[in-house]
């Protein structure tokens, strides 16, 4: 079944029918709140009415009127809905039945005018059993053959509530919903023309009873798209659309078999044939015993059910189940089905459509296997909501009481029942999980009661209206020997009042989630020794709000067996968890676990999933290499370097051990006894907090770069100094050791706004958690969620922290830095938190061995680390302490410490000892100065990498974890030089016949290391000098200076005035003004032309020309290019969408300049305007003319180019009227409001952002 294909027929399908409905109910007279005018709503007259001047029945007066109620009632967009899924599900279903020869083609074409052949029919006198109104009415539209959809309308209505399946299932069609047939439902494209002549849907998945439970999830997808956009509470009539989601078939029969049909091998343990065909079965760790195994004495006593059923997926796979467990006993097919219905299948949902569609798929599930229950005689027991006992409009309900036991009720039992009424007012919202507290005798007493009405030809009124409602009092007070669903997902935050109330005091355990509070719910529901399972997202296994719930399965039941998966089941939004469990106690209870996930975010396609599941139950040493997953894969295959999937044996209360019992079923034996024995924690060595919450970062939050730097306080000891911005930790990507330093906070006078952002709805102060006596404190920091290992930074005195960059803090501050940044730390955090959502109450549960021995050498590798990662840091200019671009800051220092690491790098290889005699540092040279980067940054690199690796060996020896891990870090996993300056690569081509060297694909040696290889990105290298040469022309940096020089307003003549660097003069730019333009533009500060004068000053003129042409070659273009398409590009992503320099841009871009935002003033616009792009107006208008003089004799590309260059002119003088109106305005800001806010106000003359 192509779920795809059927997906886009369901939604095309809404929107058709919604969209003709719509137009319906306007040509009805209502407008597009539901409002009608009076002119337009019809009269009754004696023997009919009148509507819009025109004679009507007297039935569409009563129709129209029960329509206009309706609107009222619900809203015109509710009515909308309900009346285009009610066409859609009966066409649907009839269509089906006629694909599974259960009714006539009624919906087919007779003709090739689109003649429905019920209609046709109808035309030849056979006309199906409707009311005498109806047909009067019918044969007078058949007198016009132009009425073909009025027909239609009272035909299918009428064939519905004839059919029995259709009757049966769906019940009547509301009075209105007749008037409500679009008047396109038989036009070509029309929702009848999709169901004859649809692609979507084969024959083979019309004989499906699948395909109406994934239509109905498909149908109401965008209605549940548009219940999550909205925030806050669902209400009840929300809570379907909320809570649907279509369980993948082979979980489905995974949970089926391993509970109904481990329940039936355990009666039947010599039974083999039926065990072949259930393939994903799971052998148990142990056998059950006399005294645990579920004992039964016929087949028709399981009891069996679905409390949240939706369209009847698992209610269906339960039915084939038993039915192959009837047919191998012996029964024949009618009377399995009739025992199956009557006696062992229960299904609940508090959706009614989606009761409606599980009952319709069982029975036609039934009528598949005799075609005898084609006359619904006998109908499968699903249950919805039943309309609650209305007070006011209805009679006393003892009363009501009275006449259904025929007064044979007590007191008591009556009190009982009149609160289990009570109840159920609320049930459209609590649904199944409603407890009825009633006692046995009086279960007992409404069973018998109900089934004697149930049994009569006869029913007064009064009980007719409540069987529902005792029956489902009866479903939900039952012991069902196994139970199986995919519960509602719902956290307490999406619960209304209703919901979140009755949860709290009746589910303790699980009330954070609906899920959860249903998994509770099946504990109590199914008998004792009976099987329950269900799937649900992973949380529950290792979250501590669902501690509670977790101790009591391990404690009073038993998971025989359970499936770990990645996302992927339910599409990308979360990973799933579907587990059976044996309602036994059992203290020495084993389970089998599947772990069919490595890391949180990693998406599976779920067939793949299930090829992992099938490989893996086939060969319980089946290990897959997750990291080599992509999802165009058309096979998994076993690797001897994968991920371990099957865990037999795992002893359920060896989770107790752990702190919070989280199932941490993959840990061994050795590191359970590590955590269980050992009474040393983070928590005895280091304090920590979660930040705060500024409840409004774009007010409170900037990029150091955006704002003016001298009000930022750097090294802090107070937040009352007298500046207004602090540096902040924010969590950010995955750095360790030190960086991601690039935010601040506005915490002025102690951070009185952000203590006084005061919410103006409620009144009450929106921020929370301030940093209180931590803030400003040296510690480490590390970013709350994670893709995967866990990555912790020192933060230096003199930062604020967010609740997304939690901090700690710690005397022996180092050593917990290196343990956490071990591998032997994520052996522990993998089950704390597996969801890599990394709380500080998750860090300091990591186990804290001191290794007394070795303490020192941990800290001096831990400080040293911190020092590299500090350099790379501060090597790039989004640093607040950036000196100088590196190109620039070698030095003959540099390359002497270059030479010792060749010699030591070449004695580490071989073990010889070499000596190399250097030749004089040339300076001058950009090509050498590349080279002893590279080499510089390699063994920064590679001392980093050795280092990581002895902190592992050191905690591993000291956690004796040497048979659960290896020291070995991926190159991958080393977290400097991480703005692109090179490439981890596995990829490379020999260029020495000893194999002894590795080149890239452009022959520059890769440095080498295990099976990876370090390619350095020259152009990226060559980028960020260029962007330094940028800064040192507009002011930004000097360069006989390091660090920032303006990044401020409003610098002084001494401040950008010319300087001498090597006895040479450098001028910075008088305005902060600089095109970006090809060299032909006429300027003589356009930014090619400064740059290749800035190489000259800063490297001089001996190799000036070899250096310009280096430039060229590593950015594989012309600087020329290079600046007028790639530079702002660049620029933008390295400022993270905070640009310092900013665009004034044409449309195409033929005329662009850059101004640097903190030397920008009210007049930068019209400078910009007067000082360069009139200028440049004149310039291509003197250029046209010289070409227009001599148009007679213009070459063909003479031609082009003044065809070019007057589209350039046109783009620049429209340009000009934009910009013109702009620098009018006199824009000035304030730097504080930061880039996104100000960059807004010059509108349409930058260059967007985004």
């Amino acid at each position: 079944m192509d779920t795809n294909r059927i997906k886009r027929f369901a939604t095309e399908a809404r929107n058709i029918l919604k969209a003709g409905i719509a137009a319906k109910i306007t040509t009805l007279g209502f407008d597009k709140k539901g409002n009608v005018a009076e002119e337009h709503r019809p009269q009754l007259m004696q023997g009919g009415s009148l509507w819009n001047d025109q004679l009507q029945t007297e039935g569409f007066y009563y129709q129209w009127m029960s329509l206009y109620n309706r609107i009222q009632q619900k809203g015109i967009s509710e009515v909308y809905e309900e009346a285009a899924y009610t066409w859609f599900n009966r066409l649907c279903a009839i269509r089906i039945l006629q694909k599974n020869n259960l009714c006539s083609p009624v919906l087919a074409y007779a003709d090739a005018a689109r003649t429905p052949v019920i209609v046709d029919e109808a035309r030849q006198g056979r006309i199906p059993q409707m009311k005498e109104e109806l047909r009067q009415r019918l044969v007078e539209l058949l007198d016009d053959d132009t009425k073909v959809t009025e027909q239609f309308a009272i035909l299918i209505t009428a064939w519905c509530h004839d059919n029995p399946i259709i009757n049966q299932c769906f019940g009547s069609i509301a009075d209105y919903t007749e008037l409500l047939l679009p008047n396109n439902i038989l036009a070509a494209g029309g929702f009848v023309d999709m169901l004859n002549h649809t692609e979507f849907i084969t024959d083979e998945d019309f004989r499906s009873p699948e395909l109406i439970g994934w239509l109905y999830q498909f149908y109401i997808s965008e209605r549940k798209d548009e219940v999550f956009a909205k925030k806050g509470k669902f209400e009840a009539d929300e809570i379907p659309a909320a809570t649907q989601i279509f369980t993948p078939n082979w979980i489905v029969k995974y949970m089926v078999q391993n509970t109904v049909g481990r329940i039936y091998l355990d009666n039947n343990p010599y039974e083999t044939q039926l065990q072949k065909k259930w393939q994903y079965l799971v052998e148990p760790s142990e056998k059950p015993s006399n005294d645990t195994a579920l004992k039964y004495n016929e087949l028709e006593d399981l009891k069996v059910a679905d409390l949240a059923c939706g369209s009847g997926h698992i209610l269906n796979e339960c039915f084939d189940l038993l039915y192959d467990l009837y047919i191998a006993e012996g029964y024949g097919r009618g009377e399995a089905v009739e025992k199956i219905f009557s006696c062992n299948l229960t299904g609940i949902d508090l959706d009614t459509r989606a009761k409606q569609l599980a009952t319709f798929a069982l029975l036609l599930k039934a009528c598949q296997k005799d075609a005898a229950f084609a006359d619904a005689h006998c109908m499968p027991n699903v249950l919805t909501m039943p309309k609650p006992w209305n007070r006011v409009a209805q009679d006393s309900i003892q009363d009501m009481l009275y006449i259904y036991f025929q007064g044979e009720a007590s007191n008591q039992q009556n009190e009982e029942i009149i609160a289990c009424f009570d109840l159920m007012q609320d049930a459209d919202s609590l649904g199944s999980i409603m407890k009825f507290d009633i006692s046995e005798s009086t279960r007992l007493l409404i069973k018998q009661t109900t089934d004697y009405w149930c049994n009569q030809e006869i029913v007064p009124e009064e009980v007719r209206t409540q069987i529902a409602a005792f029956k489902l009092i009866l479903a939900l007070t039952e012991k069902y020997h196994a139970l199986v669903m995919n519960p509602p997902y719902m956290g307490g935050g999406n619960m209304n009042g209703v919901l979140s109330k009755y949860v709290k005091d009746e589910y303790k355990d699980g009330k954070a989630d609906l899920a959860t509070v249903f998994v509770e719910m099946m504990g109590q529901r199914t008998s004792a020794n009976g099987e329950y399972a269900f799937i649900i997202p992973p949380s529950w296994m290792f979250l501590g709000t669902f501690e509670g719930l977790r101790k009591n399965i391990i404690e009073n039941q038993s998971i025989k067996s359970l499936l770990h998966l990645s996302r992927g089941v339910f599409g990308a939004d979360f990973g799933a968890s579907s587990a059976v469990v044996k309602n036994t106690s059992n203290a020495n209870a084993t389970g089998t676990y599947f772990r069919l996930v490595e890391r949180t975010f990693q998406e599976f396609e779920q067939s793949h999933l299930r090829m992992l599941f099938e490989q893996t139950l086939a060969n319980h040493d089946f290990k897959y290499n997750f990291k080599e997953y992509t999802k165009d894969v058309t096979e998994l295959p076993y690797s001897e370097d994968g991920n371990r999937i099957y865990y037999p044996n795992v002893e359920q209360m060896n989770f107790e051990k752990i702190p919070g019992s989280p199932f941490g079923y993959w840990l061994s034996d050795k590191t359970i006894t590590l955590i269980h024995d050992n009474n040393y924690f983070i928590s005895d060595v280091m304090i920590t907090r979660e930040g705060m919450a500024t409840a409004d970062n774009p007010r409170f939050l900037r990029t150091w770069e955006e704002v003016d730097f001298n009000k930022i306080s750097f090294n802090a000891t107070s937040c009352d100094d007298g500046y207004k911005w602090y540096p902040y930790n924010k969590g950010g990507g995955s750095r360790k050791w030190f960086g991601l330093n690039n935010l601040i906070v506005n915490y002025e006078n102690d951070g009185y706004e952000i203590k006084n952002n005061i919410d103006t709805e409620t009144g009450r102060i929106r921020s929370h958690n301030y940093n209180g006596d931590y803030g400003l404190q040296q510690g480490a920091t590390w970013s709350a969620i994670s893709s995967g290992s866990i990555s912790v930074r020192y933060s230096p005195k003199g930062f604020l922290f967010d609740s997304k960059g939690s901090m700690g803090f710690s005397t022996d501050l180092l050593s917990v830095i290196g343990l956490i940044n071990s591998n032997a730390s994520m052996v522990f955090l993998k089950y704390i938190s597996p969801t890599l959502d990394f709380k500080p109450g998750h860090i300091i549960q990591i186990p804290f061995i001191r290794g007394t021995e070795t303490i020192e050498a941990i800290n001096n590798i831990v400080e040293q680390n911190i020092a590299i990662s500090k350099l790379d840091w501060d090597a790039h200019e989004t640093s607040w302490d950036f000196h100088c671009n590196e190109l620039l800051s070698i030095d003959a220092g540099t390359f002497t410490e270059n030479i010792d690491y060749k010699i030591e790098k070449h004695f580490e290889e071989t073990g010889e000892h070499i000596s190399l005699s250097p030749a004089a540092p040339q300076l001058g040279s950009l090509e050498w100065r590349m080279e002893q980067y590279k080499t510089k940054w390699e063994r920064k690199f590679m001392q980093l990498h050795k280092n990581e690796e002895e902190l592992n060996r050191q905690f591993i020896d000291i956690y004796g974890l040497q048979d659960e891990l290896t020291p070995d870090v991926p190159l991958h996993e080393i977290t400097i030089l991480q703005q692109g300056e090179i490439k981890i690569t596995d990829q490379y081509s020999l260029s020495d016949n000893d194999g002894s060297i590795f080149t890239d694909s452009d022959g520059a040696i890769l440095t080498v290391t295990g099976d990876s290889y370090l390619e350095w990105q020259d152009d990226v290298i060559m980028k960020q000098l260029i962007s330094y040469a940028v800064g040192c022309m507009l002011g930004r940096y000097r360069l006989d200076k390091p660090g920032l020089h303006i990044a401020h307003p409003n610098p002084t003549d001494d401040e950008i005035a010319p300087y001498e660097y090597k006895g040479e003069q450098w001028e910075i730019d008088d305005d902060g003004i600089m095109p970006l333009m090809s060299n032909d533009c006429g300027f003589s500060d356009n930014a090619s032309a400064r740059f290749a004068d800035f190489i000259r000053v800063a490297l001089g003129n001996e190799e000036h020309v070899a250096n310009l042409n280096y430039v060229e070659q590593c950015l594989g273009k012309t600087l020329e290019q290079y600046f007028v398409k790639d530079f702002w590009k660049d620029h933008k992503k390295m400022y993270q969408n905070r640009p310092i320099y900013w665009l004034f841009s044409s449309k195409k871009g033929v005329f662009q300049v850059i101004a640097y935002m903190h030397r920008m003033n009210a007049y930068t616009a019209e400078r910009v305007r007067s000082k360069y792009l009139l200028p440049y107006i004149e310039h291509l208008e003197a250029e046209i003319d010289k070409l227009d003089a001599r148009r007679a004799e213009l070459s063909t590309k003479e031609t082009k180019l003044l065809q070019t260059l007057k589209k350039q002119l046109d783009e620049c003088r429209e340009y000009h009227e934009r910009l013109q109106v702009v620098a009018e305005q006199a824009i000035s800001f304030d730097l504080d409001d930061g880039v996104v806010v100000n960059y807004a106000k010059f509108g349409d003359i930058l260059q967007k952002i985004k």
